[in-house]
């Protein structure tokens, strides 16, 4: 555990300054400008602090995942890591989803946002947070645990599958219907190079969601700790994208079906994660 907990106050030290940093060097009276993408879209940008040169929704809503992550994403993560709790494979469980969580928002920021001062940061906080949950996953796959499944598991294997499949069905929607009519570039395009987080989503963060949920639903060895730990990912996500949601509509954007979507599965991750972590019996057998 020493060197998880290395790990764990790394990331949390560097998303203290990746957080820190946008709210308090930030000079919103800076001239904003708008440039024309390659697509021949106008795009204004927002024009002050690290996320200057993004459009303007998109900085929003960094800035408001920089809230989450400051406010409830760092302590929660301190929480899992270094309070002692007498249900050890528990609080792993809940470590790995909260370590998820900040590999998949710095691994969006260092993929998406425009160049800038926190680029090293954040090329900590994605090599950091993928080691921290590499070893907090592996002694759960090497070790010898006899796990007998929560009775209420039906509802949390259902969601995860439903929210993998939902979210998957969405973003082709954005993607197909362009190829289809013959525009081939998605607004939502805006000026970036590709769509990063429809294509991130849909090759690596939605599959453990539906493969954790059928596993889970059919017992299997990789589905009693993958299903838990999406779940409490998925809610410290659900959060984010509802403050990015409160961001965009302060700015006069609309967030479409979002605004529907985001709460019903924030509460749907809700249920199902306590549902699978309150019911989880566990025997440990030195893996933790």
């Amino acid at each position: 555990m020493r060197s998880t907990k290395i790990l764990g106050l790394l990331v949390i030290l560097l998303s203290l300054v990746a957080t820190v940093w946008p709210v308090l060097i930030t000079n919103p009276q800076a001239q904003r400008e708008t440039v024309i993408a390659v697509t021949g879209q106008e795009v204004e940008l927002l024009g002050y602090g690290p996320y200057r040169h993004m459009p303007k929704d998109m900085a929003v809503q960094g800035f408001a995942q920089d809230w989450i992550t400051l406010g409830l994403g760092i302590p929660v993560l301190f929480f899992a890591l270094f309070v002692p709790n007498i249900q050890k494979l528990r609080n792993r469980i809940f470590a790995i989803g909260i370590s998820g969580y900040f590999l998949v928002q710095y691994t969006m920021y260092l993929t998406m946002a425009a160049y800038n001062e926190l680029f090293l940061v954040w090329t900590g906080l994605v090599g950091f947070s993928f080691h921290l949950l590499l070893g907090l996953i592996l002694p759960l796959i090497n070790g010898s645990i006899s796990v007998q499944y929560p009775s209420k598991r039906q509802f949390l294997g259902w969601f995860l599958v439903g929210n993998g499949l939902l979210m998957a069905l969405l973003w082709f929607s954005i993607i197909l219907g362009p190829l289809f009519d013959g525009t081939f570039y998605p607004q939502e395009l805006e000026h970036l190079t590709t769509l990063i987080v429809q294509g991130l989503d849909l090759a690596i963060f939605l599959p453990p969601s539906i493969l954790g949920g059928i596993w889970y639903l059919r017992g299997k060895s990789a589905g009693w700790w993958l299903a838990p730990a999406y779940g409490v990912f998925l809610v410290m996500q659900m959060i984010a994208l509802g403050a990015k949601i409160l961001g965009m509509s302060l700015q006069g954007v609309s967030a479409g079906p979002a605004l529907v979507i985001i709460p019903l599965l924030g509460l749907g991750a809700v249920v199902g994660t306590a549902f699978g972590l309150r019911g989880l019996g566990q025997k440990e057998s030195g893996a933790v």
